[in-house]
């Protein structure tokens, strides 16, 4: 095989792309810090962080003795508490009104072969065709002003508010 300057350029051309980049990335780091050499000085040893929490834990607050202390995996206290004036009255809990579940509202209705509505329900809006379903509700009907919903075989009209309301 004879060699030729022409088949010698294109792994010339590469050792050259291959030195530049290797001369650019060693710039780089030595430019950031990387490659200096660590100093010889000794480190400085820092003090724990946790070391004040463990002289906060180990100091006596307030004097008492263990005995006095309650143990946390006892059942009641370490000493009677006692009891503020008088006789304790029952509480009796007031009665809880179920709140209604909020009802949709029917903000329009596109009345064409397909027809379509838009309902408000829970802060979001819908777009419903007959026998769609969206949050627990089946559209039934759609006319063109009112719309019948299903909720657990509960039938619910919703007609459009008239035009000014």
């Amino acid at each position: 095989m004879k060699l030729s300057p022409r088949s010698l350029l294109v792994p010339a051309v590469a050792l050259v792309v291959l030195v530049l980049t290797l001369q650019q990335t060693l710039g780089a780091l030595r430019a950031s810090g990387s490659w200096q050499p660590r100093s010889k000085t000794p480190r400085v040893h820092s003090e724990d962080p946790y070391t004040r929490v463990d002289d906060l834990f180990a100091q006596d607050r307030n004097g008492m003795s263990a005995d006095q202390v309650r143990n946390p995996f006892a059942f009641g206290s370490a000493r009677p508490v006692p009891v503020a004036g008088g006789p304790v009255k029952p509480v009796t809990p007031k009665p809880v009104t179920p709140v209604a579940p909020p009802r949709p509202m029917l903000t329009s209705i596109v009345w064409d072969s397909d027809p379509r509505a838009t309902v408000r329900y829970d802060g979001r809006d819908y777009s419903v065709r007959t026998n769609s379903l969206f949050a627990e509700f089946k559209v039934k009907s759609i006319t063109s002003n009112e719309v019948v919903l299903d909720r657990n075989g509960e039938s619910i009209v919703l007609s459009l508010r008239p035009k000014g309301d």
